[in-house]
């Protein structure tokens, strides 16, 4: 259980996609990108997927057993994205939150009440054998609801066993082929044009990398930068490193492939990936934290032409191009990344005096003191000693992010770590900060961030060197002291979350700021006159800034201010977001004064260079004028613009790959005005539309629009009677989402939709045209009666309250559908057991789960085997008629009191039971309990009889084991 209440908040046990239109929380993850499957992976899902979804087991444990690096997440998290995943289990979060857990025991008890009654997919990834003890799981099944799983990946096939797992399997060694064509694809290698003179090398390549995958892409990076001849590749084979073996614990093949890798590193890369080896194991690695840390040690090589934090994000873009940092499971997105185990133990063994990092104490594994450079202490369970760290005078990095240290020791520690270049104190207890802080002058990075201090000390002025501070959500802290507006070197203020009543610190020195996030404006250019925020003249001179945010916009009521803040001329601002001061009791003032707003906002004028832009609770009712022409914009956010009428053109934003559009509540219609001219949003990948309550339609597109959207989302826009015409014209459509659109009539001629999901929408009727539809979700949707021209569908799945029968399309879909899933009223699901009116269509499907609307199941059926299993709950509620089938599960059914008919086949004659029913009964109630009394009575009987004849005792044994016998024959009778 160790494992489980370490993961509990990552792994199952809260929503994991909370984009998913659904009023349940599902498994959902982004789909894994082509080319990190390799192999029989698909087999191999569908095989354990048909396990996992097998609702005869009342409780199943299932391990992938695999070597490191041998794709055993990659398969765990391909079935956990699996539809057919998706729709079985149901995953929860209705209990609290497991982070505010104190302790395992209270911990326990929130996972027991939020898991109670629920059928749920834990997955558990990369489970040792010092986390678990025997058959430690067995006792928390009795939370679970029935047809609940829990599905780990191990590389010790004795902690399978230890955890009583049902089914283990073990990942199968990929074959040459598929090696080579890994290989090929992360050396970037064309197989027809080279793939003949290279591939006897590369075959004996991939034999060194003993064909495990992880090895096999690494090497392949390595290769990338070479010149794609036989001599180069040659030179790799015979690479010395390969036989490294002086890491504890080595792989075969895949250590000497992280050795040549890290061998082909140039030295700067070595320095920056050897400092990585601090995050603690599974951790997630962040690109601007990790940017951050690189350039307050010193591990950034500055250009004259280009900022550290460029040239960071560059060197964290090569490591994930070298296969040493990987895209976080089911996440696409760059900045955040995990390393794999095997490649920080090979990091460690160079850095091991230097680096500690974990649930450690600097000396207490194995890491001397002395030459200890940086740490980690990760450990939430107990308080760490402040005293014990501040006596190790040689560290330079100290993070204690989430420890729950307060402010015991804290004085000392300032005062001992004198050369101190990073501490994070983020998210621990303390509540003040001591003056002694003052003694850090060599401290580059401060991270205070969700802490409960109140105010900080004005001897942070000393601070010289500091270049990023973090107060993020610091809730007690309304006030800056005014050394802050000394620290001319800071790059980074990060204030979001933190509300200041009172700025005193000037910004106008600070003019290597990069990040000034939660920047409140004031209503004056004289600070001493309004201390709530900064004059917005002082953005003027920060020049270097490349992300902002700007709080509390309708303040400025002077357009020359916004002028000197000289927006325009910030040519290396690449993330802006505007915001206005959310207060539904200012709206109709808000509304009058929407023409100064609009002019303030006008006189912005961001840069070009910009490529991410947020407007929060804009009030006027145009949006500005110089919206349309960033044309390098590559994500857009307009939320909460409550007053905006008229939307611009934003299809001229030819860079555009995400687009949010939200709370825009008077935007009647949105249309293309240059239809036809040009191609409109060329590069838009995903549309979200919500909260528009008056939103007809969004017209005006044209053939070869939209070509590159793959999700479209849209959330309570009741008014809209048409999806977007762009839709129609996207070449890699996969995903639509559509919730509470109840003037939406017809989903049409979407020709490569792969995937529709649709929510709420009471006045949907048709959908037709989807060509190569493989997912259709529908719920809550009463009056749709046609779904046609579908020729791929493959899985369904329909949930609502209301529904007392099947759709009549769904009896022409039946027979190629490969799951269904129904969640409706008893009424409804009666009529699809056997011999009720839908049964016909249900024995169509190849896989079916019906469950009640609290999604405790109700039956599954099998196709194939003709299995149909129903669950033991059904018995406590009287049923129709039923009919089994051969090879049903016997002990899945409680037979109702009344009319259940059983064959031997289903589809033959059937035999009454309701005479059967009673007589149980009459057996349960009557006989049972008597027949106990007489065979007790029996033995005291025997008893009194044991000096009397040999023929006496024989009659009473012989009573005594006939009435014995008839009891074991009623007691199988009544099961």
């Amino acid at each position: 259980m160790d494992g489980i209440l370490q993961k509990g908040s990552e792994l199952g046990l809260l929503p994991i996609d909370q984009e998913i239109l659904n009023e349940r929380s599902e498994i959902s993850l982004e789909v894994i990108p082509d080319d990190y499957i390799v192999g029989d992976i698909e087999n191999e899902a569908n095989k354990l997927i048909d396990i996992l979804t097998d609702r005869k087991s009342a409780k199943t444990l299932v391990a992938i057993v695999g070597g490191s690096g041998t794709g055993k997440t990659t398969l765990a998290w391909k079935i956990h994205d699996d539809h057919r995943t998706r729709n079985a289990f149901v995953v929860t979060a209705a209990g609290g939150n497991p982070k505010e857990a104190k302790n395992r025991t209270q911990l326990e008890l929130m996972l027991a009440s939020m898991l109670k009654e629920k059928r749920f997919l834990l997955v558990l990834d990369d489970v040792r054998g010092h986390q678990i003890e025997e058959n430690s799981l067995e006792a928390h099944w009795h939370v679970c609801g029935h047809g609940s799983r829990i599905l780990i990946t191990t590389r010790d096939e004795n902690v399978a066993t230890k955890l009583n797992a049902s089914y283990i399997h073990q990942v199968k060694e990929l074959s040459f082929q598929n090696c080579w064509s890994l290989l090929c694809c992360n050396a970037c290698l064309d197989e027809n044009l080279h793939g003949n003179t290279l591939r006897n090398i590369g075959i004996m390549i991939i034999q060194k990398c003993k064909k495990i995958p992880m090895a096999v892409k690494i090497i392949g990076a390595v290769l990338r930068r070479k010149e794609q001849t036989q001599e180069s590749w040659q030179r790799v084979y015979e690479f010395e490193g390969w036989s490294f073996d002086d890491l504890r614990g080595d792989v075969q093949g895949l250590t000497g492939a992280i050795y040549l890798g890290y061998h082909d590193l140039p030295s700067h890369l070595k320095q920056c990936l050897l400092y990585l080896s601090l995050f603690p194991e599974g951790s997630t690695i962040r690109q601007q934290f990790v940017s951050q840390l690189w350039i307050s040690e010193g591990l950034i090589d500055r250009q004259d032409d280009c900022s550290a934090e460029k040239i960071a994000e560059e060197y964290y873009e090569e490591l994930i191009s070298r296969n040493f940092l990987q895209l976080e499971t089911g996440n696409r997105d760059i900045t955040r990344c995990t390393m794999h185990d095997q490649i920080r133990s090979f990091l460690q063994f160079f850095v091991k005096d230097k680096i500690c990092s974990g649930e450690v104490k600097p000396g207490t594994n194995g890491t001397s003191s002395e030459g200890l450079r940086h740490v980690w202490i990760s450990g939430t369970s107990t308080t760490t000693n402040l005293e014990e760290i501040a006596t190790v005078t040689s560290l330079k990095t100290v993070i204690l992010y989430k420890n729950p240290l307060r402010n015991q020791g804290l004085d000392k520690l300032f005062k001992g770590l004198k050369y101190l270049h990073v501490l994070d104190l983020g998210g621990t207890e303390i509540r003040y900060i001591p003056r002694t802080l003052e003694f850090l002058v060599h401290l580059r990075l401060l991270n205070l961030s969700l802490t409960r201090i109140t105010e900080l000390p004005e001897s942070i002025n000393y601070l010289r060197n500091l270049q990023f501070l973090g107060l993020r959500y610091c809730n007690w802290l309304h006030t800056l002291p005014k050394g802050i507006g000394n620290l001319h070197r800071l790059q980074t203020l990060d204030l979001r979350g933190t509300s200041l009543h009172q700025v005193l610190p000037s910004l106008v020195h600070l003019k290597q700021l990069s990040t000034l996030h939660g920047f409140t404006v004031n209503r004056t250019s004289v600070p001493e006159d309004d201390p709530s925020g900064w004059p917005l003249e002082h953005l003027k001179d920060l020049n270097a800034l490349r992300s902002l945010q700007i709080l509390k916009m309708e303040k400025v009521s002077d357009f020359s201010r916004v002028k000197e803040a000289m927006l325009e001329m910030k040519s290396q601002l690449k993330d802006l977001e505007i915001c206005c001061s959310n207060d539904d009791r200012l709206a109709e003032a808000r509304e009058d004064d929407s023409r100064t707003l609009k002019q303030i906002f006008d006189s912005l004028s961001p840069p070009q260079c910009l490529k991410s832009l947020r407007i929060v609770s804009y009030y006027a009712k145009h949006f500005p004028n110089w919206l349309p022409c960033l044309t390098n914009l590559q994500r857009l956010v307009l939320s909460d613009c409550k007053f905006c009428e008229h939307m611009p053109d934003l299809s001229k934003l030819n860079q555009l790959k995400f687009l949010t559009i939200t709370g825009c509540s008077k935007l009647l219609t949105v249309e293309q005005e240059s239809a036809g001219v040009t191609q409109a949003f060329p590069k838009l990948e995903q549309l979200h539309l919500k909260d528009m309550p008056k939103l007809v339609s969004w017209i005006g597109f044209a053939s070869g629009d939209m070509p590159s959207l793959v999700k479209f989302r849209l959330e309570s826009c009741p008014k809209l009677k048409c999806l977007p015409e762009g839709l129609k014209y996207s070449r890699v459509l996969r995903s639509v989402q559509i919730r509470h659109a109840d003037s939406l009539e017809v989903i049409q001629d979407l020709p490569v939709l792969k995937e529709l999901n649709v929510q709420a929408c009471n006045e949907l009727k048709i959908v037709s045209n989807l060509p190569l539809l493989e997912v259709l979700t529908i719920r809550r949707c009463p009056r749709l009666d046609d779904v046609s021209g579908v020729h791929y569908l493959s899985h369904v799945c329909i949930t609502d309250k209301e529904l007392r029968k099947l759709p009549d399309w769904l009896s022409i879909h039946a027979p190629v559908l490969q799951t269904f899933n129904i969640v409706g009223v008893s009424e409804l699901l009666d009529r699809l057991l056997p011999n009720g009116e839908d049964w016909e269509i249900i024995r169509q499907i190849d896989k079916v789960y019906a469950n009640l609307l609290d999604e405790s199941p109700f039956f599954t059926y099998t196709k194939s085997s003709g299995d149909f299993h129903v669950d033991q709950r059904i018995g406590e509620i009287n049923k129709p008629p039923v009919v089994l089938g051969h090879g049903t599960a016997a002990g899945g059914l409680s037979i109702p009191d009344h009319s259940v008919e059983i064959s031997s086949q289903i589809g033959v004659s059937r035999v009454p039971m309701n005479r059967i029913s009673t007589l149980r009964r009459v057996v349960r109630s009557y006989l049972v309990p008597y027949l106990i009394m007489v065979m007790v009575a029996m033995q005291f009987l025997s008893y009194y009889l044991h000096n009397r004849s040999t023929r006496e005792i024989w009659l009473v044994q012989t009573l005594f084991i006939f009435f014995a016998t008839v009891f074991l024959l009623l007691l199988v009778f009544l099961d």
